[in-house]
């Protein structure tokens, strides 16, 4: 699993291993201040770096940049 969220530090502090830093605390895996068809190529590329992150191995929380 990958945690995507704009809050870190809290992620590692309850153990999720694998973190995605996302955009902002009320849009983790959204970008509102893009038109329409810009945040569907934005979101297409944190999925396609978060599925990454899922294939990376891991032995502690262990947080990633997009």
């Amino acid at each position: 699993m990958v945690l995507i969220t704009c809050l870190a530090n809290v992620a590692t502090q309850v153990g999720a291993y694998r973190i995605m830093s996302g955009n902002k605390f009320h849009y983790p895996v959204g970008n509102p201040d893009l038109p329409a068809a810009e945040e569907v190529k934005w979101r297409a590329e944190l999925l396609s770096a978060a599925l990454k992150i899922l294939q990376t191995p891991v032995d502690a929380p262990t947080v990633f940049d997009k």
